[in-house]
């Protein structure tokens, strides 16, 4: 099966999340490096990061707190958030005549936020829009399925093993991890991975070879 499509997740692949996760903190009232330190400790024991939630709000559930936290301080992104790399490289991978869609796992109004942007990509979704999220293979199915292709003909790039690069491949789709983010340098030498970068200014070369 021929490789026409390029999958990219959102947050630390194009995204630089610490803004968002800045707001967390001060809609909480906690201090940044606090916040972080139980994030950071999250992700080093692949814990759910929404656990964060037990520290700081026990005893409330995940949706009262996010629709809370939407109604107090809604999502927000600007060109300001994507990694210096991330243009140029959706840029390249159009050039190199790939489809190019970008999806992760972010409610709808996130979604939109990502499309105002009108970045050099095919398609913008996410789990809100799909209705069901990563690593549950149904994700990947949908999104192949919007995209008019199949799980093989896709690859897929992100910066968590257990969600980009397991549930991915588990799907059908050819995975490549993204060094990058608290889970990206954490997952870095998991034996799972087999297609790796350190930057997107390398995956345009590495998906001519995979191609």
């Amino acid at each position: 099966m021929t490789l026409t499509t390029v999958v990219l997740d959102l947050g630390e692949t194009l995204v630089d999340e610490t803004s968002l996760w800045q707001d967390w903190a001060d809609f909480l009232g906690v201090p940044a490096f606090t916040f972080f330190g139980v994030l950071g400790g999250l992700a080093a024991r692949d814990q759910d990061h929404r656990r964060f939630l037990d520290a700081f709000r026990p005893g409330e559930t995940w949706e009262d707190v996010l629709a809370a936290k939407n109604r107090a301080a809604p999502w927000a992104m600007s060109r300001a958030d994507l990694y210096l790399d991330a243009e140029p490289c959706l840029a390249e991978l159009k050039t190199d005549g790939w489809q190019v869609v970008v999806g992760g796992n972010q409610p709808e109004a996130f979604q939109r936020l990502v499309q105002e942007l009108a970045l050099p990509v095919d398609l913008v979704t996410s789990s809100g829009e799909l209705g069901v999220a990563k690593p549950d293979r149904a994700f990947y199915d949908a999104l192949a399925g919007k995209a008019g292709v199949t799980t093989a003909q896709c690859v897929h790039v992100g910066d968590r093993v257990d969600n980009d690069v397991v549930g991915a491949a588990a799907a059908g789709m050819t995975p490549v991890h993204l060094v990058r983010g608290p889970w990206g340098f954490l997952h870095a030498a998991d034996p799972g991975v087999k297609h790796q970068v350190r930057s997107l200014s390398e995956l345009p070369a590495l998906l001519r070879t995979l191609r």
